[in-house]
């Protein structure tokens, strides 16, 4: 009996030291975010047109895109709508899986198919984008940036763009938790191609015929997949003209044993798109660019990284230009924790000195304190095996849950203190107390 007694306390002491110091693995390890996760089983599809009514998108835009999307497995409900606004032909498409569906691997299957049919949509649709569905009570969140930086110099905007589609944006994307860099400002690169129609019509040719060559350059095909083990590689082979030279030595037909080329029938312009916006600071151009986090990742982490990255390369950028740093999300989630770690030791010392003027003893206040710390640990251990975040809504949850505890454990307190006052011993007071109030 002595030695059980003796055992039972050290096994009951070691469990506690646990759960205690996997509750601190699992505060240092969560992710942390301003929102909780609202990865749910929806994809939202958007495409642009300028200049195509609302006809012309639903019939050569939204129709194609609904066709492929019907492919991917676990679809069960397609919601399109077809609008402009602005001058600016969009499609919008709403998909729903079924809950099962692994939506990581939906979301790529389903940008690999649409990057496949955008070489079949006619000229001037805009890059397709496949993103997450944010619930209309998150949206206002949802829409600021996590990350926003201006990169503005004494150059052109598209120099400007360039450096940073060609130095900045391959960097930050390798980051572990970026999942996307999207640039605004600057103009895109375009290249014109103005056929010489006498030219065309002496050798026979058509615009197609011209057209079709020209499109058979930049190949994008999915030639196959990879699997090894239990993981699916899909691989495709792509083939673009870097150029506008590439493009004018093209080859359209063959007359008389000649190569007849583009620049024999065309005229070949490498050139912007028109300008749509204009955005200076100081009166230097400047372009803008904005980091958005993988679902899950810790935000603060995150924000760590790109800061860094960005300084790092810094000393690569143009003399004379700027990065300005506009919008840092992790700022916010720092301030709240930062805030609510003062109102947790505030409201610990507080419920401490309440228990004791209340128990009037140091030990049963210390017991019920203890109480409160190792569910405040259990429910952070189950925070983190449970795959979620902390953000507002957990954090909230958390500190509602400590008037709860204080009120359950002076229950359960008050019990066994009153059956040991009955004559009962200790061990069997607080067993039988604590069984006696469990529910």
């Amino acid at each position: 009996m002595i030695r059980l007694s003796i055992r039972r306390p050290v096994a009951v002491a070691m469990a506690y030291l646990a759960v205690a110091l996997l509750g601190a693995f699992a505060w240092r390890n969560i992710p942390i975010e301003l929102l909780p996760d609202t990865q749910l089983p929806r994809l939202t599809v958007t495409g642009t047109w300028r200049g195509a009514s609302p006809e012309t998108v639903e019939a050569f835009l939204t129709s194609p895109m609904e066709a492929v999307i019907q492919q991917v497995r676990g679809v069960e409900r397609i919601l399109s709508e077809s609008y402009e606004d602005q001058g600016l032909g969009t499609a919008r498409i709403e998909v729903e899986f079924n809950r099962d569906t692994d939506m990581d691997f939906v979301r790529l299957d389903l940008s690999e198919r649409l990057a496949t049919l955008e070489e079949e949509l006619p000229p001037g649709v805009s890059r397709v984008n496949v993103q997450p569905y944010v619930p209309r009570e998150f949206e206002t969140q949802a829409e600021r940036a996590f990350l926003r930086y201006t990169f503005t110099g004494p150059y052109i905007l598209e120099a400007l763009r360039e450096h940073l589609d060609e130095r900045t944006v391959p960097e930050l994307t390798q980051l572990e938790g970026v999942a996307l860099v999207n640039l605004f400002g600057g103009r895109e690169r375009l290249i014109e191609i103005e056929l010489d129609e006498d030219k065309v019509n002496a050798l026979g040719l058509t615009p197609d015929v011209v057209w079709q060559r020209i499109s058979d350059l930049d190949l994008v095909r999915e030639a196959g997949v990879v699997r090894a083990g239990g993981r699916e590689w899909t691989v495709t082979i792509q083939n673009r003209p870097s150029s506008a030279a590439e493009i004018r030595t093209a080859v359209v037909s063959m007359e008389g044993g000649k190569l007849v080329r583009v620049t024999d029938v065309a005229r070949v312009r490498d050139t912007f798109e028109d300008a749509r916006s204009h955005y200076r600071i100081d009166g230097r151009p400047a372009v803008a660019f904005t980091i958005i986090k993988e679902i899950g990742a810790n935000a603060v982490r995150v924000a760590d990284r790109v800061k860094q990255r960005v300084e790092e390369l810094g000393r690569t950028n143009p003399p004379g230009t700027d990065m300005i740093l506009d919008e840092d999300q992790s700022d916010d989630i720092r301030r709240q924790l930062t805030d609510l770690r003062f109102r947790a030791l505030v409201a610990a010392g507080v419920i401490f000195l309440v228990l004791l003027a209340f128990l009037r003893s140091f030990r049963s206040a210390g017991v019920v304190f203890a109480t409160i710390a190792f569910s405040v640990l259990i429910a952070l251990n189950l925070i983190y095996f449970g795959g979620l975040t902390l953000n507002l809504l957990t954090l909230m949850g958390l500190a509602m849950g400590f008037g709860l505890i204080v009120d359950n454990s002076i229950v359960v307190l008050e019990n066994v203190f009153r059956r040991w006052q009955g004559g009962e011993e200790p061990v069997s007071a607080a067993e039988k107390g604590s069984r006696q109030v469990v529910l």
